[in-house]
Formats: C-alpha cells, sequence, structure tokens
C-alpha cells in the first residue's frame, strides 16, 4: 500500500526547519553566562543535531506507526461525517464555539506565562487565525485531526508553564525599539533580538499547527449544511464560546479549569467513534495539569484576574509584594510608624505618598486614581482626608489590598473602593474633589488581543487629563506620579499636563521612589509655598528648558510608551518575519484546493479587522475600558454580522454597488466627524450615536461577506481566506501606533474598495464569457 504521507504535510522542510531554527536560537538564550564556556557553546549544535536526528527517525519508521495513526484518523472522520443532519447546526455551533473559545484561552495563557505576550497578544491572535484559516481551506479534505488537538495544546500548556519560571523570563526582550515596555528591557543588541525572534518563530509555528484542525473540524461540518445556515449556525458557537471565556474570567478561573472545560469541548468529538483515541488525549491532558499543580516558587501565590496574572510574593520579615504578568507591581507598605523597613528605602516611600498631602493638609474629598493594594489610600488616611474614593479596575488587585495591607485602608469608613475604569467614572461621577492622585498606575498588559493599546492607555492622554482637570474644586489640586523611563517620557507627561491645563505650567518634583516623578498642577499649585527640603527636589525647570523631543497622547493615538510618535521601523520587521513565516505555512499546509482565491473574502476579512479594532477602542472608550465592556463589545461585533447574515437568507439578492456605498459612507463619516459634535449631544445619545456609528460598518461588511458566501464561492473557501484576510489586518493595524486609530479607517477604505473592485471584476468577466459564448453558438 502506498501511504501519502503529505496528508498532514508536516514531512516536507518548512515546518521542521521553522521549529528547528527557533530552538536552536532558543538553546542559545537559556543562559545568558552559557557562552561564557568554551563547552557550552556546543550546546545549540547539539540541540540541533538530535533534533534533526529524531526527526529523521521518525521519517524513516513512519511506515510502522503512520498506518496505525492514519486509521485511526479515517475512523474519527467517518464518526464525524456520520452525524446526523438533523442536528448538524448544533455541531456547527459546538465547532466555531470550542474554536473561540480555545482561541481566547491560548492567547491568554501566553501572555500568563511571559510578558513579551502581554504586550503583543497580536501574535498569538494571528497564529490562531492562520490556524483556522488553514483548516478551513481542508473542509472537503480526509482526514480530521480533531485527536491531535489535545496532546498539541497540553504541550503549550506544560512547557511554557516550566519556561515561566527559568531565566528565559527576563531574557525575552522587548523587540520594538519605538515604544518602552516597564519591567521588559528593550533588545537592541543581536542575540538579545534573536532570542525573542526564536522563540516567536517557534510559538507561532507550534500555534497555528493546534488551530488546524479545529478549522478543519468546523468546515467540514459546514459543508453540510446549506452555507448562510451553516453560517449563522458558526457566529452563534462564536459567541457562546466568548460566552463560556467571559464567564470563567468572571469567576477568577485558574488554568486547569481552562484547560479542563476546552478538553471536555474536544471529547464531544472524540466520543462518537473515536474512542481509542481518547486516551492518549486524556493522558496528556492529565500530565499538563500534573505540571500545572507543581509550584516552582513557593513563595508566590497565582491569581487570575480578568485582567491578567496577578502573583503575590510572600517573603519572610519583607512587606507582601505583587508581581504583574510576572513584574514587579507594587509593594504594601507600612508607613504608619509601627514598623521600620529600611529594607526598601522606606524614607522616599514616606515622601512619595505623603507629598500631595504635605502640601495640602487635611482634605475633604480625594479621588485616587489607580488605588491598587491601598497605599495612596493609606497616605490619604494618615494625612487627614475626610472622604477618599478609590478606583482600581483590577479586582484581584483590590482584594489583595484588602486582606494583606498592613494599614487596612480599605477597612476604613472614609473609604469608598469603586472597582471600575477610572477613565469611566471620572467621566460618570458628579463629584468634585480638593485633590486628585494618580497612583504608579501602569499597564503591564494590553487591553484586547487586536490593538497595541494597553490598559492604562486612555487614562494618561491630554482628553482623560482634561476631565480630570474637570473634577477639581475651585482651589483644587492634581498630583500625578509616574515612573520615568526615560526623559523623553517626562517631557511627555509635562507637555501634556501643561496642555490639559490650558498652558498652566505643572510643578515636578523627583518622587526618589520606583523611578517617579510627580506632577503637580490645578488652582491650588499657583501659590505653593514649599520647605526648602522639597524645594531641592523641584525639577520643573529642567523639563522645561529641555531640549529633548516629545509628543503627547491623545484619544486619538493614545501610545503613551512612544515618546514619539515616528513610525515602528523595528514592528515592520516583526511583522515581515510573521509575514514570511505564514507564507511558508500556507504554501507548504494548504491543500491545492484551498488554493482557490476568494480577493473578495479576502479583503473583506482584512477590512473587517481594522474595523473591528477601531471598534473595540473607541466603544471601549465610550462604555469604559472593563473586561466585561470589551467582551459585550466583541459579542456585539459577532451579532452585527449574525444579524446582517440573517437579512441576507431573507432576501433574494443584495445591490452590491449600494451596501458598499453605504459601507464607504459610513466610514468616511466616522473619519470625517469631529469629536466634539458628540460632546455637544445629551450623554445618551452621544453613546447611541457613536455605538450606530461604529457599528454599522460591521454590518455592512457583513452583508457583503453573506452575499459573497451565498453566491459564489463554498464555504470553506470563503472562510478560509476571510480568516487570512483577517490576519493580514491584524498585520496592517500595527500603523496606528503611528497614524492614530482613526486613519484606521482610511486603510479598511482601500481594502473594501479592493473588495467591490473584485466584485465588479468578476462581473466583468462572467459578462464577457457570456458574450464570448454568445458569439460562439
Amino acid at each position: 500500500m502506498r501511504l501519502r504521507f503529505a496528508r498532514l504535510r508536516l514531512w516536507h522542510w518548512p515546518v521542521p526547519a521553522l521549529l528547528l531554527a527557533g530552538l536552536v536560537v532558543f538553546t542559545l538564550g537559556l543562559e545568558e553566562n552559557w557562552l561564557a564556556s568554551a563547552t557550552m557553546r556546543f550546546v545549540p549544535v547539539l540541540v540541533a543535531v538530535v533534533a534533526i536526528g529524531g526527526w529523521i527517525a521518525l521519517s524513516r519508521t513512519r511506515a510502522r506507526w503512520w498506518p496505525g495513526l492514519l486509521g485511526r484518523l479515517e475512523e474519527h472522520t467517518d464518526a464525524v461525517d456520520a452525524v446526523s443532519a438533523r442536528h448538524i447546526g448544533l455541531w456547527i455551533a459546538l465547532a466555531a464555539a470550542l474554536s473561540l473559545y480555545l482561541e481566547l484561552m491560548i492567547i491568554r495563557w501566553h501572555s500568563s506565562c511571559f510578558q513579551v505576550f502581554a504586550y503583543f497578544k497580536n501574535v498569538s491572535l494571528l497564529a490562531c487565525f492562520l490556524g483556522l484559516g488553514i483548516g478551513y481551506a481542508y473542509s472537503g479534505k480526509r482526514p480530521l485531526t480533531t485527536p491531535l488537538v489535545l496532546p498539541a495544546l497540553a504541550v503549550q500548556f506544560a512547557v511554557l508553564y516550566a519556561l515561566r519560571f527559568t531565566s528565559l523570563q527576563v531574557q525575552l526582550n522587548n523587540p520594538i525599539s519605538e515604544e518602552q515596555t516597564l519591567g521588559l528591557e528593550t533588545g537592541h543588541t543581536f542575540r538579545q533580538l534573536a532570542i525573542v525572534y526564536g522563540f516567536l518563530i517557534v510559538l507561532f509555528v507550534f500555534n497555528t499547527l493546534c488551530f488546524v484542525p479545529l478549522g478543519h473540524l468546523a468546515g467540514r461540518f459546514m459543508l453540510r449544511a446549506r452555507r448562510l445556515i451553516a453560517y449563522s449556525w458558526n457566529l452563534v458557537g462564536s459567541l457562546a464560546g466568548i460566552a463560556l471565556f467571559t464567564g470563567l474570567s468572571f469567576l477568577w478561573a485558574p488554568p486547569a479549569v481552562w484547560l479542563l472545560l476546552g478538553a471536555a469541548g474536544v471529547m464531544a468529538f472524540l466520543w462518537r467513534g473515536s474512542r481509542p483515541m481518547l486516551i492518549p488525549s486524556l493522558a496528556s491532558v492529565a500530565v499538563a495539569l500534573a505540571v500545572l499543580s507543581v509550584s516552582f516558587d513557593p513563595t508566590l501565590i497565582d491569581t487570575y484576574s480578568p485582567y491578567q496574572i496577578i502573583s503575590c510574593k510572600m517573603m519572610p520579615e519583607e512587606p507582601a509584594r505583587l508581581q504583574v504578568n510576572h513584574v514587579y507591581y507594587q509593594r504594601m507598605i507600612d508607613l504608619s510608624g509601627r514598623t521600620r523597613l529600611d529594607y526598601f528605602r522606606g524614607k522616599d516611600a514616606a515622601f512619595h505618598y505623603n507629598f500631595p498631602y504635605w502640601l495640602m493638609p487635611a482634605p475633604k474629598d480625594v479621588l485616587v486614581v489607580g488605588a491598587g493594594t491601598g497605599n495612596d489610600v493609606a497616605a490619604g488616611l494618615r494625612n487627614g482626608a475626610q472622604h477618599e474614593d478609590a478606583v482600581e479596575i483590577d479586582p484581584a488587585i483590590l482584594r489583595y489590598g484588602r486582606r494583606l495591607h498592613p494599614e487596612q485602608p480599605y477597612s476604613d469608613e472614609r473609604v469608598h473602593p469603586i472597582i471600575n475604569d477610572a477613565r469611566t467614572f471620572m467621566r460618570h461621577t458628579d463629584k468634585r474633589y480638593d485633590l486628585i492622585v494618580y497612583g504608579l498606575l501602569d499597564s503591564h498588559t494590553l487591553l484586547s488581543t487586536v490593538s497595541n493599546v494597553r490598559l492604562d492607555s486612555f487614562i494618561y492622554t491630554v482628553e482623560a487629563l482634561r476631565e480630570a482637570r474637570a473634577l477639581l474644586k475651585d482651589d483644587g489640586m492634581l498630583a500625578l506620579t509616574f515612573c520615568m523611563l526615560s526623559d523623553a517620557t517626562a517631557k511627555k507627561f509635562y507637555l501634556m499636563v501643561r496642555e490639559a491645563f490650558d498652558g498652566q505650567e505643572p510643578r515636578v518634583f523627583r518622587a526618589h521612589y520606583d523611578g517617579g516623578y510627580t506632577y503637580l498642577d490645578g488652582p491650588y499649585v499657583t501659590h505653593l509655598d514649599l520647605p526648602p527640603e522639597i524645594a531641592q527636589r523641584e525639577i520643573t525647570a529642567t523639563l522645561r528648558e529641555s531640549p529633548v523631543r516629545a509628543d503627547v497622547s491623545t484619544d486619538d493615538w493614545p501610545f503613551l510608551y512612544m515618546p514619539l510618535r515616528q513610525y515602528p521601523v523595528s514592528y515592520v520587521l516583526m511583522v515581515s518575519v510573521l509575514l514570511v513565516v505564514s507564507l511558508l505555512l500556507v504554501r507548504q499546509l494548504m491543500p491545492a484546493a484551498g488554493r482557490g482565491f476568494s480577493p473578495v473574502s479576502f479583503f473583506l476579512g482584512a477590512g473587517f479587522m481594522l474595523v473591528e479594532t477601531k471598534g473595540i477602542t473607541e466603544l471601549g472608550l465610550t462604555f469604559g475600558n472593563t473586561w466585561q465592556v470589551i467582551a459585550v463589545v466583541i459579542a456585539g461585533i459577532l451579532l452585527m454580522a449574525f444579524l446582517a447574515n440573517l437579512l441576507r437568507m431573507r432576501i433574494k439578492r443584495v445591490n452590491m454597488a449600494l451596501n458598499y456605498g453605504l459601507l464607504a459612507g459610513v466610514l468616511v463619516l466616522g473619519f470625517l466627524l469631529p469629536e466634539r459634535t458628540f460632546g455637544s449631544m445629551p450623554p445618551v445619545l452621544a453613546k447611541v450615536a457613536r455605538t450606530a456609528l461604529l457599528t454599522l460598518p460591521m454590518f455592512f461588511s457583513g452583508l457583503a461577506f453573506s452575499s459573497e458566501l451565498a453566491a459564489f464561492v463554498g464555504v470553506d473557501i470563503a472562510l478560509a481566506w476571510n480568516m487570512l484576510g483577517s490576519m493580514a489586518g491584524g498585520l496592517i493595524e500595527y500603523n496606528s501606533m503611528y497614524f492614530g486609530f482613526r486613519k484606521l479607517y482610511l486603510f479598511a477604505l482601500g481594502f473594501y474598495a479592493l473588495a467591490f473592485a473584485a466584485v465588479l471584476v468578476r462581473r466583468l468577466v462572467k459578462r464577457t464569457t457570456a458574450t464570448a459564448q454568445d458569439a460562439g453558438r
């Protein structure tokens, strides 16, 4: 019997070569001092030899084990194909729900293991898109490879969890030189960048392979139903997948629960006729769970909040310390005078936290923005604040403060803890404050997977600072402290605060704690009389006269950690590497039938991704950048696609010129309409108008895709190229780092214009062909 080993198409050179290259670079980066040893210089060579030898051994012996594996996969395929057509819609929904759930799970897992993925979640997202797109292209092919999903996911969970506690954690540097990162050094040397890129390539390729079977499974079910009905069930399942993972986020469920529920979803497809494949799947999950149960650092207590992993480090005779995504975040300090904490230079901590209250003694009403575990709140209580509103977005951080802070500030009746996005709270409160204190509020993670906006980005914009200024009483003061990563960052904050206060110069002081500078502004600051010990810390004149260039952050360009608005060339390098890897994988893995390019589906996917990114960003800004709002927004975007598909099922024909015209009109209106238009409306009407403006493009785009799916291409080709188009849109999204989010509409307009042009070209070709056939008769 001649075996067709190319059925899984993993034996040709691109896949093993990419994995091997990344593995060698990864080995180079395990320990900094390895290269100092002549013996250890041969370790990467040894790893390469072992990897190549293992691959050759598997290739030569595949005639022994491949037929058995292939037979099991064929049995699984037969079992899936035997599913009753009466319930095919539910199976489509389950397959789509599983795909989206596992996508969200793996993106969250990557960012929970390594901080670099908390800053670059879209790398994981794009790998999922690529895998699903390739999988959809396989829809009509045999065999299904669903039984390989759980072992592959288990490997990701076990290996990444173990590597989290190695020196690789600190050697995966930030590859983007134009953007700074708190707690993550920017890679400049060839070796530093090689380590990052090698690891990114390995994980990108492996994650892509994990999601190919999921797209294949969903697409195979969809081929058995009418196209639009199948697509509707796919969208329903996607909504269910979002709802399930959102529920786990609400419960602060740990990764073991994520994996168990994902395993249960896969088992639903293996149970019918594929029971022999249950044993290796269950065994792999059991091994992964066993690894997750091991505590490699017994001083750490991990909590998975809806946003990130929070680790509390408990050491004898030291203050409890929080880490966010494995990077230092905050200490819970007792500055009440009952203990001495010379260990961490307590005198500087005391100056930093008490400083605003030395200038404004016993304020009546205080707002603490980014209250964290309560250090700033405790300072207000010690200095006679009569009432404090303490706003913190992450409920896990607040809970740690309630339980472990030595001064117990959240137990005081004068304190009102508020779990919310600070920007949203400031927009909707009707209170005014004597003092607004910004804690050392900084983010170690992105707001969502589809954009480069960080969790704290919209807190530090000129518009946000103006909103804070509006909450000050007539003689109020704003005190903002931030960890300054460079002179340009310090100048950036100086310019933002000055612009927000209509040119009134802020007073700036060195905090000498966690690298912070404190900026003071407001009516109260105009008549400050500073004692000598405080005056010597002032650096206002230094910043005013500094020749360092910096650009202010705005709601359209909220990139706080980019001091200058410059084109991110290093991001282009990362995108180019991922694009080359993606093209190799598409060429290697996509079947010939799946290469029937659907330009309309591709361009619609790219445009939709860009519009979705802008929609999530601005709707989050409108309703609050909390995890609940972002989850609802993403679900709402899918709902718009579902409604568009439902409409297409109800009508026989869509006027594509009118539909694309309305789509372009809404995008142009969203690009040209000034922000002050919404500000002049009543609040409720403004929210409705903004929501309509941001979601209507998704409706018209969805209607165009459903029309393409209904009349011209098969569901496998349409979804495959739509997914790959979404990936292309995700790669283009980085342009927002220079042009801003408003300009994303121009890129989207370009893609939608290409989609409409492809429609016109197809019509022209069809008419030309028909004319030629008539002439031939």
